[in-house]
């Protein structure tokens, strides 16, 4: 999925929206930032996106970006992906981590187009899309933009692009939340 496709899907589609979820996720991992749409080359990435490669690199960790305990963040994280009956394997990465939140995500639009003709279970969803988009995709990706550090014009590509979907799906999503 290109950067242009990312950005024209149709966000009414939850199968559309699904699939960018899916390819920004896999996006911000090692290996597919390397052979996806971005084109990153694993130097870069590690330049950017690893602390313990280079101290100015902006973590793709949410618990990094936050001022309280991380303990707490898991907690909170390991419930939502529970609730939907996902489990955390063995050697995957951290629960707070860019790609797993992206990949929820990409679970979560998948269920809705799942359950559109059960008004209550799509209800359901979509406050849950609301709720996790705004406790913590949101802060993540903002956190991103504002300490990226990258000569990269591919990195800087695949934040921005991420921005732009998540505050196009932030903006969908409010009409979910509760009054």
């Amino acid at each position: 999925m290109s950067t242009g496709e990312i950005l024209a899907v149709d966000m009414g589609n939850p199968a559309g929206r699904s699939a960018v979820y899916r390819a920004l996720a896999e996006a911000f991992t090692y290996a597919g930032a390397r052979d996806g749409p971005f084109r990153i080359n694993g130097a870069d990435y590690n330049d950017a996106f690893d602390p313990s490669i280079r101290d100015a690199a902006c973590s793709l960790r949410e618990g990094a970006h936050i001022e309280d305990d991380a303990s707490g963040l898991f907690e909170e994280l390991m419930r939502f992906y529970t609730f939907f009956g996902l489990e955390r394997e063995e050697g995957a990465e951290m629960p707070d981590h860019l790609s797993v939140e992206l990949e929820f995500m990409h679970y979560l639009t998948h269920l809705e187009g799942q359950v559109a003709d059960r008004p209550d279970e799509l209800a359901s969803v979509r406050l849950a899309q609301h709720d996790f988009i705004e406790r913590h995709l949101s802060r993540l990706v903002n956190a991103l933009c504002g300490k990226l550090d990258s000569p990269s014009t591919a990195c800087v590509a695949l934040v921005e692009t991420c921005a732009a979907f998540i505050g196009a799906e932030r903006a969908r999503a409010r009409q979910y939340a509760p009054a």
